[in-house]
């Protein structure tokens, strides 16, 4: 394998963030989510979601609001040496 094989296999592959999530939906993956809400309501934002959560609903848009996993980020709880017993 070529240096520059080497370095393209360690590059971590561009996750597929397109998918739009809705409310009452399911979280499938912990992580950091832009939460974009109904027109004239709130800017886009950022907020940590948790795995099998379901996405909220918005106090003032309900159900017109949305989510799009940004970056993936396990929950430290998760990870075996940081579970309770």
């Amino acid at each position: 394998m070529s240096g520059r094989d080497k370095e393209r296999s360690h590059r971590r592959k561009p996750a597929q963030h397109s998918t739009v999530f809705l409310p009452g939906q399911p979280v499938l993956e912990s992580g950091i989510y832009e939460v974009i809400h109904d027109k004239g309501h709130r800017q886009a934002h950022e907020a940590v979601m948790y795995r099998d959560d379901l996405f909220p609903v918005c106090d003032q848009c309900d159900l017109k609001v949305r989510f799009k996993l940004i970056r993936s980020a396990p929950y430290i709880f998760d990870d075996e040496d940081f579970a309770k017993e």
